[in-house]
């Protein structure tokens, strides 16, 4: 079929897999905090109740509160925010009470207080509060930093959301490196107190080093992915991705380390292309290296292939098809790419663009096949 003559329609190429993480970019990116305290919230949205018993102290019961708001927050939105805010609520008034006693909080209230401030902008729909909560939960988590011993079992997870807040900060204000490289720094100390913790504890008394790599590097691969950043805080989002991931990609066949992996390398080719043309790409040599290892690697996993990796694997396989200057090469990755999204179709999970670019396809062959 002849695909490349300019007779023929153009095939599309389809966007990029939506990045998870992706979030409208803020505006008011020089919103400050001028006091301890965020707003308070009528009483009627506020989770303030005690969990724990009354022979715990104040803390534990606001940890209650705190675990309570990250169970609900993947299945329970409008709950999870109530209890984040019963959580920054308490927060508030154990802070008062320990400034009127001049005391200092322990390092994990802080953590607590941080991380529901965090967890707070991400999931509520209130965006012109988002910076506010940022600046805050970024400060708070930073006196978690300066009070904790490092062998607290928090500790890593302390720096993790240091990282977090501080990415969030450099998407919304369009950051340069500085800030992206200071999260990443983060990061790598945060997996590297986790693992010395794993190393002393049993394995299934800690969270598992290799699955929370894992989570953090395909997170920072949809920051990459969103746009949300210059060039090159996203290059260095996905080379730290891709290491990260790397790492613990132990056996060839590993299908969750594969993924990441293969993720990594197709945003770097994605990289590649240029800005006005789809088909036209920068290093045609090093673009087709990526895609080809991204290809290899999510064709050897084992077991039942999900569907986002059927979606990336069939993203490569069209990309790759794209550049071909051999017109049988290409359409049989054309042919491969159709295939692999069919599969997705057949589970009632196909995004639209990858529908068109079916229907694109069996037109254009059904075309072809007349005039021959």
């Amino acid at each position: 079929m002849p695909a490349n003559d300019s007779s023929a329609p153009k095939r599309k190429r389809p966007l990029g897999l939506k990045a998870r993480a992706a979030k409208k970019p803020n505006n008011s990116a020089d919103a400050t905090v001028s006091s301890s305290e965020v707003k308070d919230f009528d009483e009627a949205n506020t989770a303030t109740v005690m969990l724990r018993g009354d022979e715990c102290n104040e803390i534990d019961e606001l940890e209650g509160i705190f675990d309570s708001a990250i169970e609900a927050i993947n299945s329970e939105d409008e709950r999870a925010v109530t209890l984040f805010r019963g959580t920054i609520h308490e927060s508030d008034r154990i802070l008062r009470l320990h400034d009127t006693e001049g005391k200092t909080p322990e390092a994990r209230f802080y953590y607590i207080y941080g991380t529901a401030l965090f967890n707070l902008s991400e999931i509520s729909e209130e965006e012109e509060d988002t910076d506010m909560y940022l600046e805050l939960a970024h400060h708070r988590l930073t006196q978690a930093k300066e009070q904790m011993k490092e062998e607290e079992p928090f500790a890593w997870r302390v720096y993790q959301m240091l990282a977090k807040v501080n990415l969030e900060l450099a998407a919304g204000k369009n950051a340069e490196s500085a800030q992206v490289e200071t999260a990443l720094q983060d990061l790598d100390r945060s997996l590297q107190m986790l693992e010395k913790q794993q190393n002393k504890e049993p394995v299934e008394e800690t969270q598992s080093v290799r699955t929370e790599a894992l989570t953090v590097a395909d997170m920072v691969l949809s920051l990459a992915d969103s746009q949300r950043l210059p060039e090159t805080c996203s290059a260095l989002l996905m080379q730290w991705g891709e290491a990260t991931a790397r790492k613990q990609h132990v056996e060839q066949t590993d299908s969750e380390s594969s993924l990441v992996v293969a993720r990594a390398l197709w945003l770097q080719a994605s990289a590649l292309l240029a800005d006005d043309d789809e088909d036209e790409v920068k290093d045609k040599e090093k673009y087709t290296k990526l895609l080809n290892e991204a290809q290899l690697l999510l064709e050897k996993r084992n077991g039942e292939t999900s569907s986002e990796a059927l979606l990336l694997l069939g993203e490569v396989q069209l990309n790759l098809g794209n550049v071909q200057d051999d017109e049988i090469h290409q359409e049989e990755l054309y042919e491969q790419a159709v295939a692999t999204f069919r599969r997705v179709q057949s589970r009632g999970e196909l995004p639209e663009q990858f529908a068109l670019f079916i229907d694109d396809f069996e037109k254009q062959t059904a075309s072809d096949e007349d005039n021959n």
